[in-house]
């Protein structure tokens, strides 16, 4: 996909270098502007229909100096329909985006959605554009503005053709299919991550592990490549719980508010574990001390987690905010599911004698979560602390249980622990 009015000498090369590899070729037109010096299989005209207005509407738009952000963001979503029907037919292995910062823009929308393992492959000027959160995508940064085929511009264009070849002919991996176990993780958590994968891993599964959020870990279970989800780390929750719009979209790597989580895991049917991992802080990155966290936090248990992030206690009306969000992951899961939860602190910055250690926050949570989660889920309590053996343990025992879909109820009220 390219702006033929500006790039369709370029498409046309990198068509002709991918036809002599034995590629089958369509092409997209996004611009609007000009006339195309190439043909498209896929014109503007259709394009701009795909995305829900007239070709004519946004040439008058942009005649009468209308912002173009509308003609890009229309062409876009024209041609992520596009894509998306072309998936659905099998017609789509592998795809190409050629531009400069519009290119780079159409593909954080055009791609965003496309499956692990496609290829995908970004050829741009503006290396600052390309778009964060897309799985596996090949960004091609060209040393000079894509306009005319030189010498410098035709290298470039092989290499994307040499590229995409590549990636489209290589070898089935030998690595043995083992069911897959997907965890999720932050600093504080990692012990008790580690200990799980070990206990996953003895147990026939491959393990990976997602880092501080989850929207990849869910692009990755709606497309049919993870088995089983222990949620250990739920500390998402905080700022989608919490957190106003507009400081969620600067937390954003989308640029726009989400309180959603796992979403398509909900819908999967695929087994999962959820822990509240993380639940008992806020992380202000790029702080050095309290003084540098926002006034309303100061008064607070703090701790440095480096020498530059600061984290701070969340209190017990927050968590027990949190925990609704917490039992309504767990009460619209489609397939089984369990919850495990720490007695002596939910991370490495609050067990006991630790600066975030509260446990009276932390009994808020669960008789919060008590009230709110379906009795038909069972619920593992384990003495320690999230990174202690006995937790790894209790949550290994707890995974066993509802994959054998054995589920006993709540542990009876006198044996919650009052610590």
């Amino acid at each position: 996909g390219a702006a033929l009015d500006t790039r369709g000498d370029e498409v046309a090369f990198l068509r002709d270098r991918l036809y002599e590899r034995g590629l089958s070729v369509l092409t997209i037109d996004i611009g609007v502007m000009g006339t195309p010096s190439c043909s498209a299989d896929y014109g503007r005209q259709a394009v701009a229909q795909a995305g829900g207005r007239s070709l004519s509407e946004l040439v008058e738009a942009a005649r009468s100096g209308a912002d173009r952000r509308q003609a890009t963001d229309t062409m876009s979503q024209g041609a992520a329909r596009i894509v998306r029907e072309l998936r659905a037919a099998g017609k789509l292995d592998a795809l190409v985006i050629l531009g400069g910062s519009t290119a780079a823009a159409a593909a954080a929308t055009v791609m965003k959605d496309l499956p692990l393992g496609l290829p995908k492959v970004l050829v741009t000027t503006f290396l600052s554009f390309a778009p964060a959160g897309i799985d596996d995508l090949v960004v091609l940064a060209s040393p000079v503005d894509l306009l005319g085929l030189n010498r410098i511009v035709a290298r470039t264009l092989d290499l994307a053709a040499g590229a995409v070849s590549g990636m489209l002919e290589r070898e089935p991996s030998r690595h043995t299919a083992k069911p897959l176990a997907a965890l999720t993780a932050l600093g504080v958590t990692t012990p008790a991550v580690q200990r799980l994968s070990e206990y996953l891993s003895a147990r026939g599964y491959d393990t990976v592990v997602f880092h501080a959020t989850t929207e990849k870990l869910d692009r990755m279970t709606r497309d049919g490549l993870v088995d089983l989800v222990v949620d250990v780390t739920t500390f998402e929750m905080v700022p989608k719980v919490l957190y106003s719009d507009e400081v969620l979209a600067l937390l954003s790597p989308f640029g726009r508010p989400d309180r959603l989580r796992l979403e398509a895991l909900l819908q999967s049917g695929v087994p999962h574990v959820l822990a509240p991992g993380g639940l008992d802080m806020h992380i202000f990155p790029g702080a050095t001390g309290i003084a540098q966290v926002p006034p309303e936090y100061r008064g607070r248990p703090w701790s440095m987690h480096g020498p530059s992030v600061v984290l701070v206690r969340t209190t017990a009306e927050e968590l027990a905010r949190i925990a609704q969000k917490f039992a309504d992951q767990a009460n619209r899961a489609r397939g089984p599911v369990g919850v495990a939860i720490p007695l002596g602190g939910f991370s490495e910055a609050s067990r006991p004698g630790a600066p975030l250690h509260d446990p009276a926050a932390d009994r808020a949570f669960r008789s919060a979560l008590r009230k709110c989660l379906r009795p038909d889920i069972p619920v593992a309590e384990a003495e320690g602390n999230i990174n202690d053996e006995v937790f790894a343990e209790e949550t290994v025992r707890l995974l066993e249980r509802i994959l054998s879909r054995k589920e006993p109820p709540w542990p009876p009220e006198s044996q919650e622990r009052r610590s």
